[in-house]
């Protein structure tokens, strides 16, 4: 019997890690739940960035990685800081997200903030249905500037990123609710 194929968000969320040794080593199996994934644009991207992954010294990834998610301001997965720099507003959203993920009963395992995106497209993978993820995808709405920044600072990440963009796009104002949340919040402050 065949097992449940993981997540796309999942992996993705899994290949946005630190590339250390934990994520290097489990290359071949995200290989293979990549072979049997349905979409092919989706496949593509992390096709070409686990050929990345293999092609590089793993040195070579972690200082790309640094350089690009950690001492690039404008290009951090912490994406409310996008949407709202490093403020009360920002610290709102992140207590909001927050509270999300306890109402969905999902418990984080890192000490990441809540708007990380690695995290949050984890907790998509495991409550896709969930009413709960709307703030979520509007977290998300700012993905395309940083996959547009990302394309100078690290090709092979805004590649790998490409294919949430029309993902967000479908999911923003689906039901209504994403864009009413943060609307709000934006006219109270």
């Amino acid at each position: 019997m065949k097992k449940d194929p993981i997540h796309p968000l999942r992996l993705l969320s899994a290949l946005l890690q630190y590339p250390d040794h934990e994520l290097l080593s489990q290359i071949e199996m995200i290989e293979t739940e990549v072979d049997d994934m349905p979409s092919k644009e989706m496949k593509k991207c992390m096709d070409d960035f686990l050929l990345y992954l293999k092609t590089h010294s793993p040195i070579h990834l972690q200082e790309g990685y640094t350089a690009a998610f950690d001492m690039n301001p404008t290009t951090t997965l912490n994406l409310t800081y996008h949407t709202y720099g490093d403020n009360e507003k920002r610290a709102d959203m992140l207590a909001r997200l927050q509270q999300r993920y306890r109402d969905a009963g999902y418990e984080r395992t890192t000490g990441e903030l809540p708007d990380y995106l690695p995290m949050m497209l984890e907790f998509l993978s495991v409550c896709p249905e969930s009413e709960n993820t709307g703030l979520i995808w509007e977290c998300l709405r700012g993905l395309e500037d940083v996959v547009d920044r990302l394309q100078k600072a690290a090709p092979p990440y805004a590649a790998l990123l490409q294919p949430l963009i029309p993902m967000v796009a479908n999911h923003i104002g689906s039901d209504g609710s994403p864009g009413h949340e943060v609307d709000s919040d934006r006219q109270r402050n």
